[in-house]
């Protein structure tokens, strides 16, 4: 079900797009911030998964008494989250490679930009999951951050659609960035060389840092 409703949600915008804007380059454009949207809020519900874990159904005790490791329960959590975006993203990336197919590096630069965005939703999700003790804000914090990164930057469309005043705002958002680079690399949108790099930079930057801000709030034993 989980599948499901992320799927529809993330297609949603898709479907608006085509109907008002017709099977063009906004269409195309639309389908890059499926997979975004779809990245963003599987990650980020790795906070709801953390909370009910550690405090609701009490799993994670269990496997703090298991041989099994920290890290080993994180990287399983974590693809837990991956395998529910997994319709949607390859959905997506089917239909763009139909449309317009760069090239084998091209697709694996796109995807892989796509994957560094995933991590760095995981991790926020970890440390908002670890970090809190209310289950209301476990479940609706990561609803109300899917939406306010998947939707409100330049994913669905273009970055030169904001005014000059709020693009260098949206630039400071990682999903801008993941975007960008997929629709650079699917011959959607041009970006110098330049750009590239600092988008590169900036999400290998959000996933260091939200890694560190995990590491340092997630506690596998309670202290």
């Amino acid at each position: 079900m989980l599948m499901l409703m992320v799927s529809l949600f993330a297609f949603l915008p898709v479907l608006f797009i085509f109907v008002f804007a017709g099977a063009g380059g906004a269409a195309i454009q639309s389908l890059v911030g499926a997979i975004v949207l779809a990245f963003s809020f599987t990650g980020l519900n790795a906070a709801s998964s953390v909370y009910f874990n550690k405090h609701w159904f009490r799993f994670q005790d269990m496997f703090v008494a298991s041989p099994v490791s920290p890290a080993t329960y994180a990287l399983g959590l974590s693809l837990g989250t991956l395998v529910v975006s997994i319709p949607a993203v390859l959905l997506s990336f089917g239909v763009l490679l139909v449309a317009s197919f760069p090239g084998v590096a091209e697709v694996g630069l796109a995807l892989g930009a796509s994957i560094m965005l995933w991590l760095v939703m995981v991790f926020i999700g970890f440390a908002l999951g670890t970090s809190t003790k209310n289950v209301r804000r476990a479940n609706s914090l990561p609803q109300i951050l899917g939406i306010v990164l998947g939707f409100l930057p330049p994913v669905y469309y273009p970055l030169d659609r904001l005014p000059g005043f709020l693009q260098p705002v949206a630039l400071l958002i990682p999903t801008t960035h993941a975007a960008q680079l997929a629709k650079s690399y699917f011959g959607l949108v041009a970006m110098s060389t330049f750009d590239t790099l600092l988008s590169w930079g900036f999400l290998t930057g959000s996933v260091a840092l939200t890694a560190f801000i995990a590491v340092r709030r997630a506690h596998w034993v309670d202290p």
